[in-house]
């Protein structure tokens, strides 16, 4: 390595600079020098090098981006300019740069840009509040019994001993069910992404299986919550309010041959009814041709 003079016009000496002799830049200025008698400047040379370098690097890393959006990292030493420092560890998308530019794009910037793929998987969780039973389940002789000798008090199904198992009912058929109840709570989430939101629902369910004198039975409600925006996803949350309805009218149903009751003519029917609340948390895809969650 050589101490040597920049020459300007005039043989006014330059600043000094330290040169490699053997490097193409140097050879490439000295001829330009020789040729045309331009003065030799060194440093110009090396930082239209760079700035090439530097638009050839922040090209390559578009060119090699393989995901929509990237996380900043730095090289995190005392050479990162304060403004890329405030990028590193952040998420920026490729279509929308920050004001520091993407890495790699500033002059000198060593900054690079790591592939950002999101964890996309879906998820929908209802978790039951407020459901409790009272007492020993009745069966279907004491269904029977309320309804001659009730005088059309209504009973609620926590009263009688089957909340929980038609709370569990009621979640196999449609609160766990992607097209049901979670696929309209998301389906309303994407109306407008990132606000508040809020609907009504009501079905009918068949309980036969589970607690005969219930039979097919309407659950309804309201539900309200809240999301945010999360790349390509949809971050929910909130709560859902649940009330059963339900009548009991006909005894005879319950095919009780040999009953005392079944030669009593009249009874008076009555209301079985109940309320309980649930709480939902999801992660669902925002575009609504791709994801499971949607209302059929």
């Amino acid at each position: 390595m050589a101490r040597m003079v920049s020459l300007w016009p005039g043989g006014r000496a330059a600043r000094p600079l330290r040169v490699d002799r053997a490097s193409p830049e140097y050879r490439k200025a000295f001829e330009a020098y020789l040729r045309h008698g331009t003065p030799i400047d060194l440093a110009a040379a090396l930082e239209a090098k760079a700035k090439a370098k530097t638009k050839t690097k922040a090209k390559r890393g578009r060119q090699d981006q393989t995901t929509t959006h990237y996380i900043w990292r730095t090289q995190d030493d005392n050479k990162v300019r304060a403004s890329h420092a405030a990028n590193d560890g952040k998420i920026f998308a490729w279509d929308d740069p920050p004001a520091t530019g993407h890495p790699g794009e500033d002059y000198g910037c060593r900054c690079w840009a790591e592939p950002y793929a999101p964890d996309t998987r879906e998820f929908f969780n209802i978790e039951m509040q407020n459901v409790s039973d009272e007492g020993c389940p009745w069966t279907s002789e004491d269904f029977i019994h309320h309804y001659f000798h009730g005088e059309g008090r209504a009973v609620t199904v926590r009263e009688t001993g089957h909340l929980r198992k038609v709370v569990a009912e009621f979640r196999r058929q449609a609160g766990d069910v992607p097209t049901k109840l979670p696929g309209q709570i998301a389906d309303e989430a994407r109306i407008e992404p990132g606000q508040s939101f809020d609907d009504t629902f009501r079905n009918t369910y068949r309980m036969t299986d589970v607690v005969f004198s219930i039979g097919h039975t309407t659950v309804e409600g309201k539900f309200s919550g809240q999301s945010k925006l999360r790349h390509v996803q949809l971050e929910l949350r909130r709560t859902i309010s649940f009330e059963l309805k339900d009548e009991f009218r006909d005894p005879l149903d319950l095919g009780t041959v040999g009953s005392p009751y079944t030669e009593i003519p009249y009874g008076t029917p009555y209301p079985i009814t109940d309320r309980w609340m649930g709480m939902f948390s999801a992660k669902v895809l925002i575009d609504g041709s791709k994801t499971r969650f949607k209302r059929e």
